[in-house]
């Protein structure tokens, strides 16, 4: 019998709905778009409600040296930014409308590196964080995700806490978007 681990399950679960999120899909035939300051919503008629569109997945452009600890990592590479809530120049999320969102972070430490951390962080609170250790000529990626609720000004940004993280090939990320509104 084919069994799957509950971590992918969920991993899987949660890109799909990204991808929904990403190419506008709704359960129900959209009965209007409106577009606002804060970004783009629709309305569907199943749920009854406006469902906002707001996803962000921002890399660092290259290999570039490593950031700075305990600072937020500026994720320079903007592939999606729904709602423009993340904000390249500081490397953070603030959140425009309230609601329960999905956040994920990577981390691929530089082959020399030893012990490597990240942390996630809401409003100044540690929320969790990846710890690589690698051993020398080896590599180890790493991502994680957490469910939050915010409310509208919470930030959310990824800071090195120790190590030294790769950053070619598009190796450190930063992605997020909002399951559903309050």
């Amino acid at each position: 019998m084919f069994r799957i681990d509950k971590a992918i399950l969920t991993y899987f679960v949660l890109q799909l709905c990204l991808f929904w999120t990403l190419n506008k899909c709704c359960a129900a035939q959209p009965e209007t778009t409106i577009t606002q300051q804060k970004g783009t919503f629709e309305t569907c008629s199943s749920f009854g409600s406006i469902n906002p569109r707001i996803a962000f997945h921002a890399c660092i452009a290259g290999e570039k040296d490593p950031p700075h600890q305990m600072t937020s990592i500026v994720f320079d590479n903007v592939l999606v930014n729904y709602g423009n809530g993340y904000n390249k120049q500081t490397g953070m999320f603030t959140c425009t409308i309230p609601g329960v969102y999905t956040f994920n972070y990577s981390l691929l430490p530089k082959m020399d590196s030893g012990d490597t951390a990240l942390l996630l962080i809401k409003n100044g609170d540690k929320i969790n964080y990846i710890h690589s250790i690698n051993t020398a000529g080896n590599a180890q990626t790493a991502s994680l995700n957490a469910v939050l609720h915010l409310s509208v000004g919470d930030r959310v940004w990824v800071q090195l806490q120790q190590g030294r993280p790769w950053t070619g090939g598009n190796s450190l990320c930063f992605q997020g978007y909002q399951l559903f509104s309050d």
